[in-house]
């Protein structure tokens, strides 16, 4: 309990919408997210949002979550990440290194991790050659999850990330820097 947001405020109406979210497959959670999210209160929204992009974002195109965590609702820091998560996020610099193993043909993407070797895991799950390190500002960036035993970044606008190098990575798994 000591790891949960301030914002959170029991609520009848969220208790049954999670229940009902619970006996949701996940590719069709999503779909009941949106469909249920006028009903839901500003920190069930964001609560719910991150704790399904962290579950498997791969169950909506990157659009979809863009939009979704682009929604105009009050606290959304405070209640997409865990305290803990926040309290590293703004511990962290001005200016961010982070990472990136691209899948094949990928052109948009949110997501990054703090962590070359996290970014070197992905490479090989991902069955690709190179891993494109950015810099990042801060302010630049929505959220971190430290959830999954990684330091991932959110940043919704690609565009902000500045292409510095890219590792290629031997057939070992160990970069060629």
């Amino acid at each position: 309990m000591n790891n949960v947001s301030t914002c959170f405020k029991y609520n009848e109406t969220d208790a049954k919408l999670i229940s009902q979210l619970m006996t949701v497959d996940s590719p069709k959670s999503l779909v009941f997210f949106q469909e249920n999210e006028i009903y839901l209160s500003d920190y069930t929204y964001w609560f719910l949002l991150a704790t399904m992009w962290v579950d498997d974002s791969a169950i909506a195109s990157v659009s979809t979550w863009i939009n979704l965590f682009s929604v105009k609702r009050a606290n959304r820091k405070l209640s997409l990440m865990k305290p803990d998560e926040l309290a590293m996020f703004n511990r962290l610099p001005n200016k961010l290194t982070v990472y990136r193993a691209h899948s094949k043909d990928e052109t948009d993407w949110i997501s990054y991790t703090l962590d070359l070797d996290t970014a070197r895991e992905f490479a090989t799950r991902k069955e690709v050659e190179e891993i494109v390190e950015y810099k990042i500002k801060r302010h630049d960036c929505l959220a971190l999850f430290l959830r999954r035993e990684e330091a991932e970044i959110i940043c919704l606008n690609r565009k902000m990330a500045r292409k510095v190098r890219v590792i290629q990575i031997k057939e070992a798994g160990e970069p060629n820097e």
